[in-house]
């Protein structure tokens, strides 16, 4: 969703984005009431440069849906920083996945993440 170092949304993570909102479409969910967006880091810079970048990154995720018409009073933004990796570096050594740098940064993508969480109503089935 982003690139090292960066809390800008690439394409692929807006393209994410549009599939959720697309699949709550399809699944009929109306009248949003809350969104969390919860961003993460990589564990790659001190705890709190990853704690706040974490958070600019879940504001981009928030700024990306208010775009689409979520209104912006419904929506809440937190980060984790590091502290809920998917992958560690022992991880990416052990799979022989960080001789360098860049495939230590490479490796640890999955960590650079948003986890959003909606509450809707959901309109009832068609009898």
């Amino acid at each position: 969703m982003f690139a090292f170092d960066k809390a800008q949304l690439t394409p692929v993570g807006e393209s994410r984005i549009e599939n959720m909102i697309e699949g709550m479409r399809q699944a009929g969910v109306t009248g949003l009431t809350e969104i969390t967006i919860v961003g993460h880091t990589d564990p790659i810079g001190s705890a709190e440069y990853n704690l706040q970048l974490s958070i600019e990154r879940a504001a981009a995720v928030r700024n990306y849906l208010v775009s689409r018409g979520i209104p912006s009073s419904i929506i809440k933004v937190e980060g984790r920083g590091e502290s809920q990796l998917r992958v560690t570096e022992a991880e990416c050594k052990a799979k022989g996945q960080a001789t360098t740098h860049s495939a230590l940064i490479a490796c640890l993508a999955p960590n650079r993440r948003v986890e959003v969480m909606a509450t809707a109503l959901q309109a009832p089935a068609k009898p």
